[in-house]
């Protein structure tokens, strides 16, 4: 990981209102409208917010429809595990998310597609 990418991350992750994004959409996807009532902030920023997680492999987002059609975007991140080793010639910095079970599904079904 460059030095820019770990300012990056670090700068990502130093902000209460991207962690309290990250914690919020664990349990189950929530589009950016409701992303900005229990984070208060508005919605400019929890996109600006969710961009960022997403380019960094934390955060995926889905397309949803409602009941007339209209579409619209849901966030989720998995649970994350951020380890730093510093030496004295590099830094590394290791980002690990939990399975989904849909990626185990996902996984399951590519295998028995290969046999």
């Amino acid at each position: 990981m460059s030095n820019e990418e770990l300012r990056r991350l670090l700068d990502v992750l130093s902000d209460r209102h991207t962690v309290k994004i990250l914690q919020e959409t664990m349990d189950e996807p929530k589009s950016a409208k409701k992303l900005s009532e229990v984070c208060d902030i508005s919605p400019q920023s929890v996109y600006r917010r969710t961009d960022e997680l997403t380019s960094l492999g934390l955060m995926e987002t889905e397309k949803r429809y409602d009941p007339d059609g209209h579409h619209f975007t849901v966030f989720s991140s998995s649970p994350a595990k951020v380890s730093v080793e510093i030496t004295e010639e590099t830094v590394n910095i290791t980002v690990t998310t939990e399975e989904t079970m849909a990626d185990r599904l996902t996984d399951f079904i590519t295998r028995s597609n290969d046999q």
